[in-house]
């Protein structure tokens, strides 16, 4: 399993699930650390479709927090990893971001966003999973983060991002979690929805059939 970080994060806020994962729930671990502010996205893809490529497991899933998501997305559309598990995004606006828009009103506010906010997350894209691997998704519903000040939500959130911003066709299952957006990072009942989804292409929290 790869993990990929989201936006200012270096991987160490990782630590945690990585361990839940890997002491709770059997998996093999590792962090993809890359520039989350800066670099050519393309590249970035690329280096995690590498990333995927050289894992020694026989089925590599992917797991990606926020921007993490956006890349894990982008990788197995454009860059043709061989995956042979499942991909899990966890708090990933892929339908487009309203926090990061009203943030980037902000002049003095987009060197701290970096140029990856702006290309992968702010606007929707119009995305929509038509691949073979299951890709699930995780939204919060504790509305406890500054995103919400640019946003201004008049609707469930995690404080950073809308859960209908975590939504696109095509997921194979999407579920709730009633946690901040980097609050599910630390969460134990995220890990075991990871897990599960990773073993069986469904969320223990599921409604769906």
């Amino acid at each position: 399993m790869i993990l990929v970080p989201g936006l200012w994060m270096t991987g160490l806020e990782l630590g945690l699930l990585r361990s839940r994962l890997v002491r709770e729930h059997g998996f093999d671990a590792q962090v993809f650390a890359y520039p989350t502010m800066h670099g050519d996205p393309a590249e970035i893809c690329g280096d995690l479709a590498d990333a995927v490529r050289r894992a020694a497991a026989k089925r590599v899933h992917l797991v990606g927090h926020s921007l993490g998501g956006a890349f894990v997305f982008r990788a197995l559309q454009q860059c043709s990893p061989t995956l042979t598990g499942k991909a899990v995004l966890l708090g990933a606006p892929l339908n487009g971001s309203r926090a990061a828009r009203g943030a980037l009103r902000w002049p003095i506010l987009r060197p701290l966003l970096g140029s990856h906010v702006v290309q992968e997350l702010a606007e929707p894209r119009g995305r929509e999973w038509h691949g073979t691997t299951a890709l699930g998704a995780i939204a919060g519903s504790r509305p406890l983060g500054t995103g919400q000040f640019f946003a201004h939500f008049d609707e469930d959130n995690d404080g950073t991002v809308a859960v209908r911003e975590t939504i696109i066709p095509g997921l194979a299952d999407h579920v709730v979690l009633p946690h901040s957006h980097i609050g599910m990072l630390f969460a134990g009942d995220v890990a075991a929805n990871v897990a599960h989804f990773l073993r069986t292409g469904r969320f223990l929290a599921s409604k769906r059939p």
